[in-house]
């Protein structure tokens, strides 16, 4: 658990996802906008979901961090040690050996009304430590990124990823690879 404090002055709780968290997460999930239920989707946001995923966090290799603010959930984020299989297919059609480095696979969300706080990148720090503590020497973005959401594309180059190819899923995609300590 990491309390910190946002460029807006606000006092935040920054923490691993516990199975109580089931009812703050699932609320978080349903406030979500149409066009952030397009641009985040690692999995379903309904109750069954969000109830599996906080009853089997000891079974679930996945890391889950999620930020509270008081007791409302404003972000969440996954790192998923190694690599989906569908963004490995396409990372080897762009030429790159998957099996030569240990991937880490990110999905953020932060809630719009704490855009631009600092949020994301006290998170992403986070989750970079977690990365290398795995023994992951890249981190992948899960899906990509969208070519219409400009603001987390300049936040992906700001933090070190770089473009490595494109996909059609939402309207045109690219995958971003940051490397831990290692040229890509």
């Amino acid at each position: 658990m990491k309390k910190v404090i946002l460029s807006s002055g606000e006092e935040v709780v920054i923490r691993p996802l516990e199975r109580t968290d089931a009812p703050a997460l699932l609320k978080y999930f349903s406030a979500f906008s149409e066009l952030t239920r397009k641009r985040f989707g690692p999995h379903p946001f309904d109750e069954a979901t969000v109830n599996a995923i906080c009853n089997n966090l000891d079974l679930d290799p996945c890391i889950r961090f999620t930020v509270f603010a008081g007791d409302k959930c404003v972000a969440y984020c996954l790192l998923n040690p190694g690599i989906l299989e569908h963004d490995a297919d396409r990372l080897r059609s762009y030429g790159i050996d998957t099996d030569q480095y240990r991937y880490a696979t990110y999905a953020p969300s932060v809630d719009e009304n704490y855009h631009g706080t600092g949020l994301a990148n006290i998170m992403f720090t986070m989750l970079e430590h977690e990365a290398k503590k795995s023994g992951a020497t890249h981190i992948i973005l899960w899906g990509g990124v969208q070519h219409g959401n400009p603001r987390a594309r300049r936040f992906y180059e700001k933090n070190g990823f770089i473009k490595v190819g494109s996909f059609d899923l939402n309207g045109g995609d690219d995958d971003m690879v940051k490397a831990l300590g290692k040229d890509l």
